[in-house]
């Protein structure tokens, strides 16, 4: 089988690609994939460090973006569009997986015009608009949540959860390697520059002895957030990005973090519960509609971002801690986990190549 993966820009969209190619190989390893992105988007690296090929097409942004960028982008995305012409009747795939960003429009959009059977992943509860547009040219739509499938045609979406890679799925969720409190603070593949400022105050002004902190801040902040945490006087273990991520969430008490597809995914699958800052300029405001499904389960607690000064993080942080509610949290965000979305997508695609 040949593959064309689309997509990228974030790890959101990126680390659920790559658990697909995984267990595509995973089945049989003369199965080829190649991925598809931008020189600019997160892909670059990782998909690199995965060994897999990557081909580069130009696209861009069009929705809210002004009228001149709006422009830039569409004419941006007909030129992805003839450049992905090219890059699938050379590779010739079996299947178009897209799996959002602004690559994955183009490339869905050529393998529907050339006749190639196609799908899209979407991992968010309100879909974006390249995706509502895309259903109607695919076989298949990969929903993460029950909430989404009213943006799409009923005969085409499957809801399975969203595919984590299989370090999740196989880390040992008992083990423990501190005493005493440890959160996890992330904001996303590229870090968030509101919980680097914000959090390790929040931290601070606990004056608990018993709370540890490993923080992902992304490149640009991390001098900052270091000397904070030495100001404050906690034990802080800070990284711009976090490769062994897995056992670093399996060693946390409590995760702070931004809502995006990844993380809602990531903390479910381990159990873990969470304080959740949704980015407030995300598309559709969906980082807060992700995180208002683990909220209304009893799973985490959503601080909206205008909101989310040092003080209120603490508030929040203390509550969960003195009232002991971090226990019934992980009960419910382990209720919410669909760790065989992997399996169950590739079982679906394999199931379209084989029909043809």
């Amino acid at each position: 089988m040949r593959v064309i993966i689309a997509g990228g820009g974030t790890g959101g969209h990126i680390f659920p690609a790559i658990s697909i190619a995984r267990e595509i190989r995973r089945r049989d390893s003369a199965n080829e994939i190649l991925f598809v992105g931008t020189k600019s988007g997160f892909e670059v690296d990782r998909i690199q460090k995965e060994g897999y090929n990557l081909r580069f097409i130009n696209s861009g942004g069009i929705v809210s973006m002004g009228f001149v960028r709006s422009l830039k982008g569409v004419l941006s995305a007909i030129k992805g569009i003839f450049d992905s012409f090219r890059i699938i009747m050379d590779f010739k795939p079996n299947v178009v997986i897209g799996v959002g960003g602004y690559v994955s429009g183009p490339v869905v959009l050529a393998a529907f015009i050339l006749f190639t059977p196609s799908v899209i992943c979407e991992q968010n509860a309100v879909p974006g608009l390249t995706n509502r547009i895309l259903a109607r040219f695919v076989k298949r739509v990969f929903a993460t949540f029950q909430m989404s499938t009213s943006y799409f045609p009923n005969d085409k979406t499957m809801v399975v959860g969203n595919p984590v890679r299989l370090e999740f799925l196989t880390v040992n969720r008992s083990y423990k390697n501190h005493s005493g409190i440890k959160i996890l603070v992330l904001g996303g593949s590229q870090g968030a520059y509101k919980l680097n400022v914000s959090v390790p105050k929040a931290v601070g002004t606990l004056r608990r002895d018993d709370v540890s902190v490993v923080h992902q801040t992304g490149n640009r902040d991390i001098e900052d957030v270091k000397k904070a945490y030495e100001w404050y006087g906690i034990k802080a273990d800070v990284f711009p990005f976090i490769d062994d991520i897995a056992n670093v969430y399996s060693d946390a008490d409590l995760v702070i973090g931004r809502s995006g597809a990844g993380i809602i995914s990531e903390v479910t699958v381990l159990g873990k519960p969470s304080i959740l800052i949704p980015y407030p300029f995300s598309a559709n405001n969906h980082q807060l509609e992700n995180a208002k499904v683990l909220e209304r389960a009893g799973a985490a607690v959503i601080i909206e971002d205008r909101l989310a000064f040092p003080e209120k993080i603490a508030e929040t942080i203390s509550d969960l801690l003195n009232n002991n509610k971090l226990d019934e949290m992980t009960v419910q965000s382990k209720n919410l986990a669909k760790p065989n979305a992997t399996k169950d997508i590739v079982d679906e695609i394999d199931r379209i190549v084989e029909v043809g």
